[in-house]
């Protein structure tokens, strides 16, 4: 090192693989604020489901390194992306001074026997939950602490890149941006399509995302219905959010939803069901709309959409989004 070289502190992230999902997704902005800073490294060890355009994404912020058994990555920090059956493979593989989990998911749905694991608890010096749901339902020891996720510090450029809905003005624009899977609440979405479609509702819904196992299947329940349109993956998913009436996010559950922060900064309002961490980010009748998870009545929940559009996207006018950068960089320090 030569006279006056400042090393960077080395920060790595662990995860299992690298996918189009939330957890790449929340690499990707958090890197993108703190990659000047630190040297980062983005680490995984399964490549079965590898996604090679996340890949060249996080390239831009991080060295990515495919990890081998017998191959250890030393570093200052490990940010370890918690799922119980990489625990093992995290301690033989990365040497960090200091352990960081951070939990995107509810601790309710996980195993037991990770969360009473007292060297799981006593190795990770800190437990970063994405929202006070997760922190709510994380049982350990330790107290956990919330930092919420980023979102993208250039989406309004990004948004006016292009308006792909232009020409759709006489119509109720409705995006979704999710991945094609159980879970995401395909089935409540069809139930709410179906109802635009009794009531007679001139209406274009573009759902922009892709799937793993049930893309297909997914795409075959909306076929009868001609104003539904599968874009696909898209890098920049908010030129059509921006320019929508609605995000709809109808999922059985999400431990922190950045859609819908970032839909939230366009301007725009948000369809959301009740899962634990929605009343952080939604609040019914203000800046977006509350579905049942069970509801039964979708009829209602479109007229509500059409009554409610003008004066939601009028308090939204009001939201400043702020990043919680300080809070990752004292994590980090």
């Amino acid at each position: 090192m030569s006279r006056g070289e400042h090393i960077l502190k080395k920060i790595v992230f662990f995860n299992k693989t690298l996918l189009s999902g939330g957890i790449e997704k929340c690499i990707e902005t958090l890197s993108r604020y703190i990659y000047k800073n630190y040297e980062l490294e983005i680490c995984y060890y399964d490549e079965s489901k590898l996604d090679m355009n996340i890949v060249n994404i996080l390239s831009q912020y991080a060295k990515i390194t495919k990890l081998e058994e017998g191959v250890v990555v030393d570093c200052d920090i490990c940010i370890w992306c918690y799922l119980y059956f990489d625990y093992p493979k995290m301690k033989s593989m990365i040497n960090a001074k200091e352990y960081v989990c951070w939990i995107h998911s509810m601790p309710r749905i996980l195993p037991d026997c990770l969360l009473d694991d007292e060297r799981f608890i006593n190795d990770c010096s800190r437990f970063i939950c994405v929202s006070e749901a997760v922190k709510t339902n994380l049982n350990i020891s330790k107290e956990g602490e919330v930092i919420h996720n980023f979102i993208n510090d250039n989406i309004m450029e990004l948004a006016n890149e292009s308006n792909p809905l232009e020409g759709e003005d006489n119509k109720l624009k409705l995006c979704v941006v999710s991945r094609l899977s159980n879970g995401k609440g395909f089935d409540r979405l069809l139930k709410l399509v179906e109802s635009l479609e009794k009531n007679n509702i001139s209406y274009i819904l573009n759902i922009i995302g892709k799937g793993r196992t049930m893309e297909d299947e997914i795409k075959e329940w909306f076929s009868p219905y001609t104003n539904v349109h599968f874009i696909g993956y898209r890098d920049n998913p908010y030129n059509y959010v921006k320019n929508s009436d609605y995000l709809i996010q109808l999922s059985d559950d999400e431990s922190w939803c950045n859609s819908i922060t970032e839909a939230k900064a366009l301007g725009v309002p948000v369809i959301v069901t009740k899962f634990l961490s929605a009343k952080e980010q939604v609040v019914d009748g203000y800046n977006g709309l509350l579905v049942d998870l069970d509801c039964d009545d979708y009829d209602t929940v479109v007229t509500r959409m059409v009554e409610f559009n003008q004066v939601l996207k009028e308090n939204l006018k009001d939201f400043v989004y702020t990043p919680e950068v300080d809070k990752w960089l004292e994590v980090l320090k």
